[in-house]
């Protein structure tokens, strides 16, 4: 038994590396803050729960977060899996699914940006 929870333990990420929380295998609001707080702890502020982007105010300046070079690797990203989650990410799917879809209520768009006040939603 115990051979085989370490055989399944080192199938799973280590914490705070998952990117998007719906892969973990028990997802409840004790692993998406341990997760979130390992993430916040290395400076990685953006983490998807499935379709959700999570973002948490670092309050401070992170180096190259929103560089032009970081904005153009996102740009027409087809597979978001394949880059770490970020805003950019978010906004780039938006507007490709608002540019890309005709008039009418395919080619509306909501983005919901929600958090405690003074939290940095601007």
């Amino acid at each position: 038994a115990a051979a085989a929870a370490a055989a399944a333990s080192s199938n799973m990420a280590a914490v705070g590396q998952t990117e998007n929380l719906t892969e973990l295998e028990n997802l409840n609001e004790q692993t998406l803050l341990l997760e979130l707080q390992a993430r916040y702890n290395r400076d990685v502020i953006y983490t998807y729960v499935g379709e959700i982007l999570v973002a948490v105010n670092p309050f401070k300046a992170i180096d190259g977060i929103y560089s032009g070079q970081k904005s153009l690797e996102y740009t027409n990203l087809t597979d978001r899996s394949i880059k770490a989650p970020h805003i950019f990410a978010t906004a780039d799917a938006a507007f490709a699914s608002m540019a890309n879809n005709p008039a009418g209520k395919l080619a509306n768009q909501v983005c919901v940006i929600s958090g405690e006040s003074g939290a940095g939603k601007t």
